[in-house]
């Protein structure tokens, strides 16, 4: 409610500045994102202007390009589920979330009639701005590791990329989160999930009338490690071995502690 009441108390103090100003404008509150270990996601809100006519916005947060990544896809082998393709993939954003305007629902969820992913592509399309999972399949290099890839197979395994992206929170599409006020103001947020990766996150809104691109605009995000999560981080891409034996040390010892406590929990 807070975070809320906070947001609308900045969109008051922006309107003056607002009506002398006819460009398309996105601004966000929050500048850093710092995740600790009691870090549970945060919520980062955006606001601005659309010019007048604009009749639909795309708002895209990607964050930044992990290093390789190894997918192993799992099949019978006799009676055992064994890995039987492995690939990697690269050029794919760790995180890659798009809020959308809709004018049957304009922000309210759930929206009986949003506007379908591919229609923000075919929008954008001829500006050479590909939005939501054509976004992924036009950047994604996928390299089979075990014999040349089959027709088909390529979308197939992006497919599933996405959806385990999308369990984490990491990938999302949401067709009616951004809400366009009568004045030409919007606003919307975005969240920012527990298992999202430190870095600079690029966010960046599309103006759109029709099927036409009006403008766009952007904003940087960065986000930060702290503490023990940092330490923990570091140790696992620079010393790959000590930070598996802590990891262990650690499950063991959570474990004698838990077992110590229900042990002496029973004697009473």
């Amino acid at each position: 409610m807070s975070s809320v009441l906070l947001l609308l108390i900045t969109l008051l103090t922006v309107l003056p500045a607002w009506a002398q100003d006819e460009a398309p404008s996105a601004h966000a509150r929050t500048r850093r994102v710092t995740i600790s270990l009691t870090f549970s996601g945060q919520q980062v809100f955006l606001y601005g202007r659309i010019l007048p006519g604009s009749e639909q916005i795309l708002a895209v947060m990607e964050g930044p390009l992990p290093g390789p990544v190894r997918l192993m896809e799992k099949g019978r082998v006799g009676l055992f589920w064994l890995g039987v393709r492995q690939y990697k993939l690269t050029g794919v954003p760790g995180v890659y979330l798009v809020n959308a305007s809709s004018p049957a629902c304009n922000g309210w969820s759930p929206c009986p009639r949003p506007i379908a992913p591919v229609a923000w592509t075919r929008s954008l399309a001829s500006a050479g701005f590909p939005v939501g999972p054509e976004a992924i399949r036009t950047r994604a290099h996928l390299e089979s590791l075990s014999g040349e890839l089959a027709p088909g197979e390529e979308e197939r395994v992006l497919e599933g990329y996405w959806r385990l992206q999308a369990a984490l929170g990491l990938y999302e599409t949401h067709p009616s989160a951004v809400r366009i006020s009568r004045d030409g103001t919007f606003y919307h947020s975005f969240a920012i999930p527990t298992e999202a990766p430190e870095g600079k996150y690029r966010i960046t809104t599309y103006f759109l009338v029709g099927d036409r691109l009006m403008g766009k605009a952007e904003n940087d995000l960065f986000v930060r490690k702290s503490g023990f999560v940092a330490w923990l981080s570091r140790m696992a891409e620079r010393q790959a071995l000590l930070y598996g034996v802590s990891a262990v040390l650690i499950a063991v010892s959570a474990g004698w502690l838990a077992g110590a406590i229900f042990r002496r929990g029973g004697g009473h």
